[in-house]
């Protein structure tokens, strides 16, 4: 190669290496600005994370802010919005404002207390029908003046005759669906009544139901809670769907929304013409037989025939003061009733019993021993019909037995062992149900207490009748499923053909010593009936409340398992932290609880409450 050869190739290379250092250059750049675009998109991200975190924690705590629970108050709360009612001739109760209207129309037109009774129920029946209705069942105490008399009537569910044990796989088999169904008691149970107290043609008892059925009625903010907490089940069953939601957005009917069950009107109607029976036998009863049959359930034809209300003689107790409490037997939960009060009428309770501090805290927990000594026997109970515990009805009643357990309440001191109550059993919780309470100008009373245990019962609707079908083979115990307590379900509960479950219902009526009615009284809300009812008549017998401050008050609850005491808002924190310090577990529900319907009758005067916790309303005369 010549010179000038390597001459022209010299530039040629250095060109090369000029442009192999720009690439590399080039690149150096391109990775720094890749570098920083990384960079910038992580960094971004970040943030992006951060501003996702601060904006959760800001939904997620801004519930709770709104949520927060409000401490225990130090002071007596004041009384709630609803009405202490004054009546001069006669009062109804019930926990809906027109069913109450409906009550005391009956009376106006010379109706008994049995017949406002059972037409309040027809009407509650259709606008609480997630509580109670046609499918149901029910306990009733009555009162008659004449003849200082008191009589139960026993209307509950009872299990169909093809229902065993070992169709209930899981438990809820017992509680949703066709299995969960008892052979409904209620309106037989209005029939029998009526034939007996009624004074009023059959048809004219129920005529005001059907207009209410027939114009519709204006869902009440407690129907909305409770689709609200059974949704799954309305929205799943078609008529209970084309019920209670709407058609155009797919969603529950709001409160305040107007509703019309027409079927159900229908069925009222067939029932105004051919009696109170015709649910039993005939039409009616085929084609309520064939809708549950349809589904898989157990109830037949013949099981509704088969069907018997039965009149028990009720549970009594004299107290102190000479007032004497008539409740229901088994399968109610009278004679826990009586129990309590007996346990507690031993201490003389009175006015000064809350009249200081110490006073309260001893008072309290006196009483919540007394609860945890009743629901300790209350496993050991059942239909009398299939278990003989006639000994034990008797003990349980006694004042004597009364005052053994009085004795073994220590003021300074309580038991974490259920066994130190004797508790061997565990019973069945049960559930909601409606209450109400009649007082006639004649002194006749009759208070009552409906189900159809859980909210809208199995969670189904008869598609011919429109009648809500009850859940009440819940109520039994089963051997087979295991309990938190580790202690085995009550034998005396357990289910049978033809046999009814155990309940807390309490509906009583109490008389004082020249056999006028002293009080009327009742309540809904599951296990919590039976305590609810015992504070109501202590605070307005002993502690000389108005029935509204009795009913108003905050309340407390002791079933025994589990091992605390529950109390509502308004439980003063002072009386809390000497409950606590002689031993007791102390936990505030959350939920509604008990619900009471009382009347009350001093001097010439009735004076009456519905609960605030719910509504409804009272009318009299």
């Amino acid at each position: 190669m010549d010179n000038n050869q390597m001459a022209m190739q010299q530039p040629s290379n250095g060109l090369q290496e000029t442009e192999e250092a720009s690439n590399v250059n080039r690149n150096r750049k391109w990775h720094k600005r890749q570098t920083k675009k990384l960079g910038l998109i992580v960094g971004c991200s970040a943030l992006v994370i951060v501003l996702m975190l601060v904006i959760a924690y800001i939904v997620t705590s801004q519930p709770q802010r709104v949520a927060k629970v409000a401490p225990n108050p130090v002071a007596k709360l004041p009384p709630s919005e609803s009405k202490l009612q004054q009546f001069r001739r006669a009062a109804v109760c019930t926990d809906a404002v027109i069913c109450s209207e409906v009550g005391r129309d009956i009376l106006a037109k010379n109706g008994t207390a049995m017949d406002a009774a059972i037409a309040a129920l027809f009407c509650n029946g259709v606008v609480n029908c997630q509580s109670m209705g046609l499918g149901g069942g029910f306990l009733m105490t009555v009162y008659q003046r004449s003849t200082k008399r008191a009589f139960t009537l026993d209307a509950r569910e009872a299990a169909p005759a093809e229902a065993t044990e070992e169709l209930y796989s899981t438990p809820n088999l017992s509680k949703q669906g066709a299995l969960a169904i008892a052979v409904p008691g209620e309106l037989l149970g209005y029939w029998e009544a009526h034939k007996r107290f009624g004074n009023l043609s059959w048809s004219d008892v129920i005529m005001p139901t059907i207009k209410i059925c027939r114009d519709g009625y204006k869902m009440t903010l407690h129907q909305s809670d409770s689709l609200k907490l059974k949704e799954k089940h309305v929205m799943n069953d078609t008529y209970l769907n084309s019920i209670f939601v709407d058609p155009d957005t797919g969603k529950l009917h709001k409160e305040g929304t107007l509703i019309k069950n027409t079927k159900l009107c229908d069925t009222l109607q067939e029932i105004a013409d051919s009696g109170g029976d015709s649910m039993y036998k005939g039409n009616l009863a085929r084609k309520l037989a064939k809708d549950i049959q349809d589904i898989g359930g157990k109830v037949s034809e013949k099981d509704l025939s088969d069907y018997k209300v039965r009149w028990l003689d009720p549970v009594s107790t004299t107290l102190h003061g000479g007032e004497t409490v008539y409740t229901v037997p088994p399968p109610g939960s009278g004679v826990l009733l009586s129990l309590i009060l007996n346990i507690l009428d031993h201490y003389q309770i009175n006015e000064k019993s809350m009249s200081t501090l110490q006073d309260s805290i001893t008072t309290y927990h006196r009483i919540t021993e007394a609860f945890k000594f009743a629901f300790a026997r209350r496993g050991e109970l059942g239909d009398t019909d299939f278990v003989s515990i006639n000994d034990l009805l008797s003990n349980l009643t006694s004042k004597e037995y009364a005052k053994e357990l009085k004795s073994k309440i220590e003021d300074d001191g309580t038991s974490q062992d259920p066994s130190h109550y004797g508790a061997v059993k565990i019973s069945t919780e049960d559930h909601g149900t409606a209450h109400i309470s009649v007082l006639a100008e004649n002194g006749d009373a009759v208070s009552v207490t409906s189900s159809v245990n859980l909210y809208f019962g199995a969670g189904i609707a008869s598609q011919s009748t429109g009648i809500i079908l009850n859940s009440g083979m819940d109520d039994f115990s089963f051997p087979k499923f295991p309990n938190a307590f580790q202690l085995p379900p009550s034998e005396a509960n357990r289910l049978a053909p033809g046999k009814k479950s155990m309940s807390s219902m309490v509906p009583s009526v109490v008389v004082d010593s020249n056999g006028d009615v002293r009080l009327v009284i009742g309540a809904s809300g599951g296990s919590k009936i039976l305590t609810a009812t015992a504070l109501v008549i202590m605070r307005h017998l002993w502690f000389g409340e108005t029935i509204k401050e009795a009913v108003d008050a905050a309340r407390f609850h002791h079933q025994l398992y589990p091992m605390q005491l529950s109390y509502e808002f308004g439980v003063l924190q002072q009386v809390l932290d000497g409950l606590e310090k002689i031993g007791h577990k102390t936990d505030r529900y959350r939920e509604r609880g008990s619900i009471i319907c009382a009347i009350a009758k001093l001097g010439a005067s009735l004076f009456a409450n519905a609960d605030f916790r719910k509504g409804g309303e009272v009318y009299g005369l």
